[in-house]
């Protein structure tokens, strides 16, 4: 099995650089537009304001894409929340095949539990997905980073109430030839977070 720690590290790099203002809405086409014009690397840096990290981690960022679909990665993206923590909670994951075509969008209520209980249950309802749909090769992303470092082996699992979700989780990455498991910003994750809040409103009504 592959692990994720050397591509959490690329994650956590570029996770910075966009907490400092290159978000998602930011057109990396037009950059690689620039480029096919005929501008050179410190033109293209300087008609958009990038240092140089950013301009690299846009190149990574492609550089990714293209790797994970040529190899035939799926990425799966995973999200859970707590209204209260504890509270009403729900889990939601996005699955894109190597084309990144969207696959599968999933929304579970969970009823009254813990964030980290919903990260976990996430996680596992977009594994099973993507078990269920044959997937092979997977890219796990998420923005808990105590799942994706209790996963990939660098925090210890503490809390009792989560150790059967750890051995659940370890169990269906069994079912994938080759994963990866990196931590993302937020903002990154916010199909899959949206997804969860829509799980917590499927709770039934009181009575």
């Amino acid at each position: 099995m592959a692990g994720g720690s050397g591509c959490r590290r690329g994650r956590d790099r570029a996770g910075h650089l966009l907490s400092r203002g290159l978000g998602e809405n930011f057109d990396r086409a037009a950059v690689f537009r620039a480029l096919a014009q005929g501008l050179d690397l410190a033109q293209v840096r300087e008609r958009f304001g990038l240092s140089k990290d950013e301009l690299l981690v846009i190149f990574q960022e492609v550089a990714d894409y293209y790797g994970a679909r040529e190899a035939g990665f799926w990425r799966l993206f995973c999200d859970g929340a707590s209204r209260g923590n504890p509270g009403p909670a729900g889990a939601g994951a996005v699955l894109s095949n190597p084309l990144g075509e969207v696959a599968a969008q999933l929304a579970r209520y969970l009823g009254e539990t813990t964030n980290n209980v919903a990260e976990y249950q996430a996680l596992l309802l977009g594994l099973q997905e993507a078990a269920r749909l044959g997937v092979r090769k997977l890219q796990i992303f998420a923005d808990s980073e105590l799942l994706v470092r209790q996963l990939n082996g660098q925090y210890r699992v503490k809390a009792p109430h989560l150790l059967p979700l750890w051995r659940l989780a370890k169990n269906e990455l069994q079912n994938f030839e080759a994963y990866t498991i990196s931590h993302v910003p937020r903002a990154e994750n916010r199909l899959a977070d949206e997804l969860a809040n829509q799980g917590i409103d499927q709770r039934p009504p009181a009575r």
